[in-house]
């Protein structure tokens, strides 16, 4: 149905400009080459594409790690290779069918025949949200990473509509079944929270499309111009630390090298005394006090990107990606990635976080002053953001818990007889 040459070789677009192409090697290998176009408006070792993949330099484990990770994750991606007949490891061949609209602002693909961007009506849009699977076919096709269902879409004039590759898409759209929608609300809670917090500037809300609950993310990296819906290039922490992909490589227990430390040492790397603004590895700490006070066990190296404008420096991008996971019953506590040395979320306290803090070159004081205010804010935030019904007895309650736990100096964990989720109610609003 797709059939894939043996020798394929496509281009990379990145802000307009051809920067390189993408080759499949003779051991099936991908490997990356810039283009003198590419070399020309980015100066030698800048990293307008990725920290592992400078401009001018060639590395094939950096191709694979940065370009495999824009790929969905899991049994997306061996859906995605059976429909186009590929290797689910053969990067080159799944991008040559999806790589019109990716994370950021890369393009990638030779030119394809161009389709008219499509409304989706009510039954189509049912059907998409059946079989969302972190990709699309059809006029250059769209993927992102994950191991969720999602499916990425535009919004224009208050309609859905399917870019085809010809426009780029604006929301991703996370749907679950019916009885599970405390999933998405619970996420959607922890969103709301950290935008109280002027942690994230995207708007997020669930609703119910026909039967089907859905998450519907606005994404951070699109912006709305006069001219149209524009690209915002950026890549993960796995993708900026060389990580291998299609694996468990993102979380600390199987790779030492995703930690947060390392994540905090790509950031900030071009900022000087004369820069407005918080500095990253601030906005880092927040994040992680925002995570542990959240349950948020998954936190793991994907789940941290870097913006890379067309001009300036690469900054953190907003929070995402987020839920209170520890709160289930029977959940796992052990995080992604630990903290101060610590692995389980319910051992974390104040102190773990200066520590962490701390290797990351923050001063251990500041770190404290950031640590009490993002824990006051977290509390005074689920003092007044409603939370939907299927949620509301613990959600708010089990994040408000933990943060006052955290500031009173002890570990974050609830004491209470029985597992939090199964109490009939957690904390109260005062």
């Amino acid at each position: 149905m797709y059939p894939v040459p043996a020798d394929l070789t496509l281009d990379v677009t990145l802000y307009g400009t051809p920067i390189g192409e993408l080759t499949r090697g003779p051991s099936g290998k991908a490997s990356f080459e810039w283009s003198r176009e590419g070399e020309a408006r980015w100066k030698l070792r800048a990293t307008p594409l990725s920290h592992s993949l400078p401009v001018g330099t060639t590395s094939s484990h950096a191709t694979e790690s940065f370009f495999g990770a824009l790929l969905p994750e899991g049994r997306w991606l061996d859906q995605l290779s059976n429909a186009l007949h590929v290797a689910s490891n053969d990067i080159v061949g799944l991008l040559s069918e999806v790589g019109a609209d990716l994370a950021g602002a890369l393009v990638v693909g030779s030119a394809r025949e161009t389709l008219e961007p499509m409304r989706v009506g009510t039954d189509e849009m049912q059907q998409l949200l059946a079989r969302a699977a972190g990709f699309m076919l059809g006029g250059g096709g769209s993927a992102l990473a994950g191991f969720q269902r999602k499916l990425t879409l535009t919004r224009l004039d208050g309609h859905w509509v399917n870019g085809n590759g010809a426009i780029a898409s604006s929301h991703i759209i996370k749907p679950v079944a019916e009885d599970n929608r405390d999933l998405i609300e619970g996420e959607n809670y922890v969103l709301t929270l950290a935008r109280s917090l002027g942690l994230l500037n995207f708007e997020s809300w669930t609703e119910m499309i026909g039967s089907t609950p859905v998450l519907v993310i606005e994404r951070y990296d699109r912006k709305r111009t006069s001219a149209g819906i524009e690209r915002i290039h950026q890549e993960d922490l796995s993708q900026a630390l060389g990580l291998p992909w299609g694996g468990d490589d993102k979380f600390e227990r199987n790779n030492a090298g995703a930690n947060l430390r390392a994540i905090a040492a790509v950031l900030d790397r071009d900022r000087t005394i004369f820069d407005e603004g918080e500095p990253d590895r601030e906005k880092l700490l927040k994040y992680t006090v925002l995570n542990v006070a959240a349950g948020n066990t998954d936190a793991h190296a994907k789940n941290f990107s870097m913006l890379r404008p067309a001009h300036g420096a690469a900054t953190l991008a907003p929070f995402y990606d987020a839920s209170p996971l520890a709160l289930g019953f029977e959940a796992p506590l052990d995080l992604a990635m630990t903290i101060g040395g610590e692995r389980f979320v319910t051992k974390i306290t104040v102190d773990h976080l200066t520590d962490e803090a701390q290797s990351w070159g923050l001063e251990p004081r500041r770190a404290r002053e950031v640590i009490e205010e993002t824990l006051s804010r977290i509390i005074d935030g689920t003092q007044v953001i409603e939370a939907h019904d299927s949620i509301a007895a613990h959600v708010p309650g089990y994040i408000r818990g933990q943060a006052r736990n955290l500031a009173a100096g002890r570990p974050a964990r609830l004491d209470t007889p029985i597992p939090p989720i199964l109490m009939r109610k957690l904390g109260s609003s005062d």
